[in-house]
């Protein structure tokens, strides 16, 4: 038997890691990481591993399905392509002339950003006409990276140059399982190096244990936090004085901000000791050059999300640690407009009138993502369409890679909302709560069954991801339904093949795909201070923006608030009374991606049922045992996951992870942690969710989930 080597990369998760597969009779035999790859260094997780096993596993989809019952009864017809493209185009063709093309939607869920999908959805969409593309960024990356642009014009989460640090702080991210390959490598040498290490987070992750200093934050008050290091950093003169002199705008205006957030009341606020706020402050100011990692979730998962990043991305502008090496580095994208980052909003494509755009749905309640022109619409305004035609009727929807009925704010509204859609299409691998109510349900290609561009996060590179083995006869890559689509729908200006579609994208960097693959990727030059090179930042003042003008203009503060989480025992004390501890959501596992893969026996393993962490004390007060099954309960509803007693949280705060319903009988409401959270609060500047920071109470449960 002939074993082939293929070099390419690992699509599951976002650090898309370098891999060596061997292949023999079109399965992938070994996989294992690839050592000369220049970010990830030969690092793989178990579910690159398991990738043989998650695309060949009996469970995945290999034919097209019709809904042949009443929706989420579980009755399906196989039928073949050319029927499905053909009821999908003519469903959405119909919808478009009776209510006009705003009254489709396409939800994409992660696969958009770490499979650079996005480009060719957002082609897709201007071409038919809907300004609605719906994607969960709201509690994903988007509020971190909008803070970045609107204090130093760029987004300070894509360029943390771990390695050549003096000083890591890592903020609300568990380094140990998300963005492992991308970073973690990249820590560990640095704190090998003697790097100072501050971790900030409500929950003993592996790296707090390591860290010099580690800050347990009540949950929903980093603002606060971040305003109290900036009182240490500007009232100790620890601050980068002739960078603030020369490129930041407002600084007077900060310090007298902050004197409103002295230690001592920000210890209050937060549960951080004194001491430790005013050490963690001078380790990360006087050892530099230094970089904060806050992840794509933790303070994202607030509604004081955006002003607490602003707060966050502060501490690096007064210290002088922007566009350096060893802090946060301001790369310049090599794709520009064609590149997947680029396709979060509406500018590369054009084709949308300002009066479609004004249709967008959800955003207008959200000033930043209306002045920013990002290309995502709001929950808050899709499902209402849905369920009550206002503003107007939301009648179609075509779903790609997306389970928002496990991993979006509000479980029972999504699957409510889902149920009344006139006609609801789903591509994805398995089938899940989400594709269950579906009408027709596409087997897609898996990422190892397909070429790609990998740019998102990749700094100053972009990486080939190469075709690994071919797919079953019947599974599509997701370009070519939507190439599929288009030409059914008459979009003359729409991708001819998927080569096409890559080779445009290519031609910014002046090379065909089948050039790419050869070279395997492209590196692009790095250059530090750029600001002294232009004359500035890319912000409202042409300087790092404490104050922000811009901001001040759409409505909101300037210089970042501390306020309450809408759920807390500060905000609503009666209601704490009710329900006395925090409830922290969204922990992640390394076995699994979200709401992905708990079907894989091998990653099943390592994680098999849900748990929630409970102070050993807060345990024993409330006759519950390690392994006892736990009724968990917010004024939302209420699911069961198994105690795990833990030391590493505080006693009056739970965790748990979210993405489980595999397993259960009707698992989308009996373990999903979304059936506990709610879209009564959002953000009032770029609409994150209350994920983290949630009421609940706890009682041992009278029986496990069926």
């Amino acid at each position: 038997m002939v074993t082939k080597i293929v070099k390419s990369t690992c699509l599951g998760c976002i650090s898309s890691c370098g891999v060596i597969c061997e292949v023999e009779d079109n399965r992938i035999v070994k996989m294992k990481g690839d050592p000369e790859h220049r970010l990830t260094r030969g690092y793989i997780c178990p579910r690159g591993s398991a990738t043989e096993e998650i695309r060949s596993h009996p469970e995945r989809l290999r034919y097209p399905l019709r809904r042949a019952g009443n929706k989420g009864e579980g009755k399906w017809k196989r039928i073949s392509w050319d029927e499905a493209i053909d009821e999908i185009a003519g469903r959405l063709s119909e919808v478009k002339a009776k209510y006009g093309a705003e009254s489709f939607v396409l939800n994409i869920g992660f696969v958009g950003v770490l499979s650079g999908l996005d480009p060719d959805i957002g082609r897709f969409l201007h071409l038919f006409g809907s300004p609605n593309r719906f994607v969960v960024l709201h509690i994903c990356a988007m509020p971190a990276h909008v803070a970045g642009i609107y204090t130093c014009g760029f987004s300070l989460l894509s360029g943390v140059d771990f390695r050549n640090s003096r000083c890591i702080m890592i903020w609300g991210a568990d380094m140990d399982v998300a963005w492992r390959g991308l970073y973690h490598a990249d820590i560990q040498e640095a704190v090998r190096g003697g790097a100072k290490l501050i971790v900030i987070d409500p929950r003993q992750t592996p790296l707090a244990a390591k860290a010099d200093e580690w800050l347990q934050v009540r949950p929903g008050t980093d603002c606060a936090l971040a305003l109290g290091m900036l009182n240490v950093i500007i009232n100790e003169g620890l601050y980068d004085r002739e960078f603030v002199e020369k490129w930041t705008f407002g600084f007077d205006r900060l310090r007298q901000h902050v004197q409103q957030y002295p230690p001592q009341r920000v210890a209050e606020i937060t549960w951080v000791p004194e001491a430790s706020i005013r050490q963690a402050a001078r380790l990360y100011a006087q050892n530099r050059p230094a970089c904060i990692g806050s992840g794509a979730g933790g303070v994202t998962h607030n509604t004081n999300a955006f002003q607490a990043h602003r707060a966050i991305s502060l501490l690096p502008a007064i210290t002088g640690n922007l566009d350096v090496p060893g802090g946060h580095v301001s790369y310049i994208p090599l794709l520009r407009e064609r590149g997947t980052m680029a396709a979060q909003y509406d500018r590369p494509f054009g084709k949308l009138s300002a009066e479609q755009i004004g249709k967008r749905l959800g955003v207008g309640a959200f000033g930043v993502l209306m002045h920013q022109g990002y290309f995502i619409a709001h929950p808050s305004g899709v499902w209402p369409a849905i369920t009550e035609g206002k503003p107007y009727p939301v009648k179609a929807m075509l779903g790609i890679a997306a389970n928002p009925v496990v991993s979006a704010e509000d479980a029972k509204i999504v699957r409510e909302a889902l149920l009344k859609l006139d006609f609801f299409a789903v591509s994805d691998l398995f089938m899940t709560p989400t594709a269950e109510v579906a009408d027709i349900v596409l087997p897609a290609a898996h990422w190892s069954e397909r070429d790609e561009i990998v740019d998102a996060y990749t700094r100053n590179y972009i990486f080939c991801h190469r075709k690994i083995v071919d797919p079953p006869e019947e599974c599509r890559e997701d370009k070519e339904i939507l190439i599929e689509l288009a030409k059914k729908l008459g979009m003359e200006e729409y991708w001819k093949s998927v080569e096409e579609s890559l080779d445009y994208r290519l031609a910014r960097v002046g090379i065909t795909l089948e050039e790419f693959k050869e070279r395997g990727m492209v590196e692009g030059p790095v250059e530090y201070r750029k600001h002294e090179r232009f004359g500035g930042f890319r912000t409202g003042s042409s300087k790092v923006d404490l104050y922000s003008e811009t901001l001040e203009k759409l409505g909101y503060d300037p210089i970042p608030v501390h306020r309450e989480p809408p759920e807390s025992p500060l905000s609503t004390p009666e209601l704490a009374r009710e329900y006395p501890l925090i409830l922290v959501t969204g922990v992640k596992e390394l076995a699994y991606f979200h709401s992905a893969y708990r079907n894989i026996p091998t990653l099943h393993r390592m994680s098999p049922e849900p748990l929630v962490e409970i102070h050993p004390d807060t345990a024993k007060e409330l006759d519950i045992e390690e392994g006892d099954w736990v009724q968990i309960e917010t004024p939302r509803g209420s699911i069961k996951h198994k105690a795990k007693l833990s030391n590493g949280i505080h006693p009056k705060v739970v965790v748990t992870p979210h993405g489980w319903w595999y397993g259960y009988k009707d698992g989308w409401k009996e373990v999903n942690v979304n059936i506990l959270t709610g879209g009564e609060h959002y953000d009032p500047q770029v609409g994150s969710a209350a994920l983290k920071g949630v009421l609940c109470h706890l009682k041992k449960a009278e029986s496990p989930p069926s």
